[in-house]
């Protein structure tokens, strides 16, 4: 699939409710391979949506697997394809020997945080004029990392609604993978003021 969407790291994190430390860890361990955009002076990595999908499923698990098992597990959840050395997707299902991992719900949650994400990736305005150049949805002065904090700490989605009524379940949905990202380190935007006559 040439078209399909790439993740950053800290992206990816997000989206698997993971820590940029794992996935960074299995990458510098050779447990998956990575893509690498070029962007500036470095190149910048890049993982699919079968990558995200592991490292949620990683998180999950209740045993920690040996190494080779999870780059073969990374391999066929990456490559799409029905079988990586002894690991085998059937509907849904994933299995190496007794083993069986019921992927469906994991998947299923991941394409709606996904979708959620790509939509909302759309919408997100961040100019010195509002907020101080915070994040905030277009067309409004609502930040969104207010927005997904709410949601992170477990605000009923409705109640968020009725509080900002222009957003919908998409939006908070949205909200709550962009919060999880840390913003760019830096310094904060120079403010600058103007007198005012009394």
């Amino acid at each position: 699939m040439p078209n399909e969407s790439t993740y950053t790291v800290k992206e990816a994190a997000a989206l698997a409710g993971s820590s940029e430390r794992v996935i960074r860890n299995e990458i510098e361990r050779g447990v998956i391979r990575v893509k690498r955009k070029a962007r500036g002076r470095a190149a910048a990595v890049t993982l699919p949506r079968g990558a995200v999908l592991y490292f949620r499923l990683l998180k999950e698990m209740p045993v920690r697997l040996p190494r080779s098992d999870r780059s073969e597990l990374y391999r066929l959840l990456a490559g799409r394809s029905a079988t990586a050395g002894s690991w085998r997707y059937d509907r849904g299902r994933l299995r190496r020997g007794i083993l069986t991992l019921d992927a469906k719900a994991a998947e299923d949650d991941l394409d709606h945080h996904l979708r959620a994400y790509e939509a909302g990736s759309r919408k997100v305005v961040s100019r010195p004029d509002i907020l101080g150049g915070e994040p905030v949805f277009a067309g409004t002065r609502i930040a969104i990392r207010h927005v997904g904090g709410l949601a992170l700490r477990g605000a009923p989605i409705e109640e968020i609604k009725l509080d900002f009524p222009s957003l919908n379940e998409t939006d908070i949905a949205f909200a709550a993978v962009f919060s999880r990202m840390k913003p760019a380190p830096g310094r904060p935007a120079k403010l600058k003021f103007r007198r005012v006559a009394a």
